[in-house]
């Protein structure tokens, strides 16, 4: 028990002094300063937190300052000036800012008002002013006793702030009435330039005025919407004459000094620019200690600065800065005074390459505007806010600008003059480097030659030259088989696969072309009439010089060339390729450059692609592609004319002989052509991409007879415009679709788009087929039915439905001619026709001309026809009353 009592005195004593040390306050390491917690509404210049979280403005550096005095840190709490008022009244927070007061500029007293239950501290004119609660004077005197002791130190703080921060963005331009009265009667203000101190003031040889003054001359004039005409003179003292006279309005730059400018009978802005003076020294000599000052005469600087700082002896005079320069140059003077910023464009100008400027500041004047006491007082007072509202930044960035300008016309004789020994090694280097680099191209020459015509002549890929070579070496190989050439067995053959874009995204171009390389060297193998051969620079295009093989027509080797190559293997794959051929005999006697032959053998080319067949070229065919090529000079006039004329065909009920719609066609009545139907043209508009711009037209033709229609309260009907597979792949067709449907605002169903079925039969892999069907999709969100014309043409019809929401089956002529002919073809249709009715969608039958095809189609179960049996197409004017009588009685 004895053991137990001992134990719980311990404990207790133990608890006794943790206690007592629990009370002792523990001794600071170091002063723990109080928070006061500022309200303030963020506002750019007075008090701002940046995205970085660090705060700016003159108010935040003043209570800063404040803050350091009281001994206090200061918490930031943003809000709206309620807001704060609120939290003041709460003792949420202990100040507040008040910078709207503050924009007002009014004197640094006391706020004659400030809110119920507050008192207000100034924190300087035009900084702001803090709102406290009036509970607490003890804080208001503090902080009033700080702000005694900081402007005790430095009295001039707040106006240093206020400079700092002013020259930001400059002041805002607040024009009286009267004064934009004054600036609209004189738009044109005469006015003079101090001449030839490049790149502050000087003027070029036309008389144009520029540098520095000529730049922020601009941006008042731009500000006041006038213009400063600025004359050139001579120097400084023909300028001030003219304005004593009062010939001029006012000079541009001038020293701000006012018994300078009554003088000269003017009176001066406030200054808007300072212009600082450094020395000019010579290299190559030290300064002795009573050295020769060099002063330009003119120039105001000299009498009060020049002349206060050197007796008289010391002194040098000369009528410009140039003259002064030189002199130093020279060594008839020690030194000279230079406006800074025009002292590299002092050196330069005179090639002064051993004199250098020292970077001191040795004195500094101000610039100002000097205007004629003859002018209207008022053109003063307007300039003075504009020189207010100026920016130093701007001004800053001018000044950077001009002077990096006269540095970069440093010239090379500059450059070796500042740097002889190392102007020396560089020119011996290059002098050096330039016998190499000959010594080298004289022994590679010959071999670089021939790399570079290779490079431009022959395809590395496919191991083949190019068609540039082909037509280079065509003249010798001619030549060289003229007795060929005379009987006649010479001619050109050029081939491209069929569907070669839908290879190249099957297959690798890498295995692409090495199949292609393999093919050719194995073709030539076997037919050694095959002369010479290159290929397009696209690897889609081969042109061969042939030798016609006995027994044979051209034709006739051509296709022997293109079974030997209907086949090949890509990457293990058996691959089987048909081919576009074009061909062109070449003549026996004559001159034909081999520029002429290779036009005219890919004119047969193109001919073969449009025709899927072996084209030999003759006048016929010349005759043709001239014919397109003169549709294609006009077509862009055609269309600005209105010569595309809109034709409408009836679209109609099987059972009622009703019309139910129509398709727009179109019909080209050209001056110089004569009357074209689509079947003329349409084939080169798509090979051109004309196709696009005739559609558009169409599309508005048939929009604004539809709306007139509708305005007139005369019934209307579907019709549809067809559309080019071009737009599928044009950047803003939705785009341009939407804006058709804006403009036209046509009810649902008026307009229907006839899409072919092979125009989107390109579009194979499974993003594009995907992009298809986006279109698609799309142009149904405008408005638009859509209409897959010719269906069963190409060669995934049933892809084309499962990937294409469509809404109408339009199925081509060939079927309804094969049906009427084949038992078996018969079912086909019916099947087709059941097929799209099962998918909800309408199905029609193009191309009936007999009443047997009519009741052909009846009893295959459709019910929606079109073609000359019920109507032709017909002009506009002409078929609204072939509606009247043949439409659907509602």
């Amino acid at each position: 028990m004895g053991r137990v009592q001992r134990w719980y005195r311990h404990l207790a004593t133990v608890l006794l002094v943790f206690g007592l040390i629990t009370l002792i306050p523990p001794t600071a390491s170091a002063y723990e300063r109080p928070v006061l917690r500022v309200g303030y509404t963020n506002t750019i210049n007075y008090l701002s937190r940046d995205e970085y979280g660090f705060y700016h403005g003159m108010t935040y550096e003043t209570l800063e300052n404040i803050a350091t005095y009281m001994g206090v840190t200061l918490e930031y709490v943003p809000g709206t000036p309620a807001e704060n008022l609120l939290r003041l009244h709460s003792g949420a927070i202990d100040l507040v800012t008040c910078e709207e007061v503050s924009q007002n500029l009014l004197p640094p007293t006391e706020l004659t008002a400030p809110p119920a239950g507050t008192a207000s501290i100034p924190l300087g004119y035009g900084i702001g002013w803090l709102l406290l609660s009036d509970q607490r004077p003890d804080l208001k005197a503090n902080i009033q006793a700080s702000q005694q002791s900081l402007n005790s130190i430095s009295p001039l703080f707040g106006l240093h702030l206020l400079e700092k921060y002013q020259d930001q963005g400059g002041a805002a331009l607040e024009l009286t009435a009267e004064e934009k009265a004054y600036l609209k009667a004189h738009p044109i203000i005469r006015a003079m330039a101090s001449p030839g101190q490049p790149p502050y003031t000087f003027f070029t040889e036309d008389g144009t005025h520029q540098g520095v003054i000529a730049d922020i001359m601009n941006i008042i004039a731009s500000d006041l919407g006038i213009t400063i005409e600025i004359s050139p003179e001579t120097d400084q003292s023909s300028m001030m004459a003219h304005l004593t006279r009062g010939e001029i309005d006012l000079v541009t730059d001038i020293y701000s000094d006012y018994n300078w400018a009554r003088q000269h009978n003017a009176d001066l802005t406030i200054p808007y620019l300072t212009l600082n003076y450094v020395a000019v020294l010579r290299k190559d000599q030290s300064l002795p200690e009573k050295p020769i000052i060099a002063c330009p005469r003119s120039h105001f600087y000299t009498h009060d600065y020049m002349e206060k700082m050197y007796p008289a002896s010391q002194l040098q005079y000369y009528d410009t800065v140039a003259e002064c320069m030189s002199a130093v140059n020279n060594r008839q003077a020690d030194m000279t005074f230079v406006n800074a910023i025009t002292a590299q464009s002092d050196i330069y100008q005179g090639n002064y390459y051993n004199l250098y400027i020292t970077g001191n500041v040795v004195f500094s004047h101000e610039v100002a505007i000097a205007v004629s006491n003859l002018a209207n007082p008022m053109l003063i007072r307007i300039l003075n806010k504009e020189i207010a509202h100026l920016s130093q930044q701007q001004i800053s960035s001018i000044i950077n600008r001009q002077i990096y300008a006269v540095q970069s016309k440093d010239t090379l004789q500059s450059l070796i003059y500042r740097n002889p020994i190392g102007s020396l090694v560089l020119i011996s280097s290059l002098l050096l480097g330039i016998i190499l680099t000959l010594l080298l191209v004289m022994q590679l020459r010959r071999k670089h030659s021939e790399e570079l015509y290779r490079e431009a002549h022959y395809l590395k890929e496919v191991n083949m030259y190019n068609t540039r070579w082909f037509i280079q070496n065509l003249p010798k190989n001619l030549a060289a088989y003229d007795a060929l050439r005379r009987q006649g067995k010479l001619f050109l053959m050029v081939m491209s696969a069929q569907r070669i874009a839908f290879m190249h995204e099957l297959y690798s171009r890498q295995a692409f072309n090495k199949a292609l390389q393999e093919l050719g060297a194995r073709i030539r193998r076997n037919n050694p009439w095959l002369l010479m051969d290159a290929i397009s620079g696209d690897f889609f295009k081969l042109i061969v010089l042939c030798r016609l093989p006995e027994g044979f027509t051209m034709e006739q080797a051509a296709q022997k060339i293109a079974n030997e190559a209907g086949t090949y293997v890509i990457n293990d794959m058996l691959t089987t390729v048909h081919y576009h051929i074009g061909l062109c005999a070449i003549p026996k006697a004559g001159e034909s450059t081999p520029e002429h032959l290779f036009d005219c053998v890919m004119l047969a080319h193109m001919e073969s692609v449009a025709s899927h067949k072996t084209t030999t070229y003759n006048e016929a065919l010349r005759h043709e592609l001239l014919k397109q090529k003169k549709m294609e000079n006009l077509m862009a006039k055609a269309l600005q004319n209105g010569e595309f004329q809109v034709y409408l065909q009836p679209k109609y009920d099987l059972q009622t002989q009703e019309a139910l719609a129509a398709e727009a066609l179109v019909r080209w009545q050209s001056p110089e052509l004569g009357f074209l139907t689509p079947g003329d043209f349409m084939d080169l508009f798509e090979h051109n991409g004309f196709a696009i711009q005739l559609d558009y037209y169409m599309l508005k033709s048939i929009c604004q007879y539809q709306k007139t229609r509708l305005e007139n309260g005369q019934p209307v009907i579907p019709i549809s415009v067809n559309q080019s597979g071009l737009h599928f792949s044009e950047e803003n067709y939705l785009q341009r679709m939407q804006a058709i449907a804006d403009d036209y605002q046509l009810p649902p169903g008026c307009l229907e788009l006839e899409i072919t079925e092979t125009a989107l039969i390109d579009y194979q892999t499974h993003d594009a087929r995907d992009d298809a069907s986006t279109i698609v999709n799309q142009l149904h969100q405008i408005g638009f039915c859509l209409s897959m014309d010719d269906f069963c043409t190409g060669y995934s019809s049933i892809a084309m439905l499962q990937n294409l929401p469509m809404d109408v089956m339009k199925i081509d002529r060939q079927m309804l001619l094969n049906a009427e002919e084949s038992p078996r073809a018969r079912t086909i249709l019916h099947h087709i026709i059941e097929l799209g009715k099962s998918l909800d969608m309408k199905v029609l039958t193009e191309g009936i001309e007999t009443k047997q095809q009519e009741e052909l189609l009846l009893s295959l179960g459709c019910r929606f026809g079109q073609g000359f049996l019920f109507a032709e197409p017909m002009p506009l004017e002409k078929f609204a009353g072939f509606l009247e009588q043949h439409a659907k009685k509602s």
